[in-house]
């Protein structure tokens, strides 16, 4: 998670030095008082050109990881994280918005739904995931606003999908990722989408999170770009 390069795969990825050398600028600037240095490094990243799903597997994610590690051992209060994820979220979706690949032929893109479970609070995760399936030429809908509810439901029978992806908060939430599965999949036209899940209680125990009927476990933004690669 903090150190995505040591995987063979991870370090192929062009532009890894580049976005290795960003980490202590993007920390230092997201827990810094002063508001203009993490729109800068917006300017700079945007100028750097370097891909987005790089961007998302080794900078993105070990700064979110080394925020989350500052929370646990008390480096950081409260605010300071808050703040400082709002901060990457938003340096997320304008980098990701703005290196986005543009597609002639929308009809023939695959898509994806992104969502949560309700009881999901940190959505940085699921703003990198978009990044890395935006890169990719993916349609990417919902997204840390989308509650699995029956907004959901509505959403899957409106629009063909190719992947369902959820967030998940908390352990005891595979229950109703279990249900959310059996749902989606009772659905004749809906047999054929593929679900993921991932978020922070997947990364704490995976294995909970096994036999609940989805596709995909994931743990990382390295999982989701090889997901985003061969789904």
């Amino acid at each position: 998670m903090l150190y995505p390069e040591n995987h063979p795969l991870a370090r192929q990825m062009p532009g890894v030095d580049q976005a290795i050398a960003y980490r202590t600028s993007l920390l230092n600037c997201l827990i810094a008082p002063d508001p203009r240095k993490h729109r800068s490094i917006i300017e700079e990243l945007v100028r750097a050109s370097i891909p987005v799903r790089t961007l998302a597997v080794h900078l993105f994610a070990p700064v979110a990881t080394q925020l989350g590690n500052q929370w646990c051992t008390d480096e950081a209060d409260f605010m300071q994280i808050a703040v400082a994820s709002t901060r990457l979220s938003m340096i997320v979706n304008h980098v990701s918005h703005a290196g986005a690949v543009s597609t002639v032929n929308l009809n023939t893109q695959r898509r994806i739904l992104l969502a949560r479970t309700h009881g999901a609070q940190h959505t940085l995760g699921v703003s990198i995931v978009a990044s890395c399936f935006r890169d990719m030429g993916w349609v990417v809908d919902g997204g840390s606003d989308l509650e699995v509810d029956e907004d959901l439901y509505t959403r899957l029978s409106s629009k063909p999908y190719d992947l369902l992806g959820i967030s998940v908060s908390r352990i005891d939430e595979a229950r109703t990722c279990s249900e959310v599965v059996r749902r989606v999949h009772a659905i004749p036209k809906n047999r054929q989408i593929k679900i993921a899940v991932g978020g922070p209680a997947v990364i704490a125990a995976p294995m909970a999170f096994q036999r609940i009927g989805a596709d995909f476990v994931t743990r990382s933004a390295l999982d989701v770009m090889q997901l985003a690669s061969h789904a």
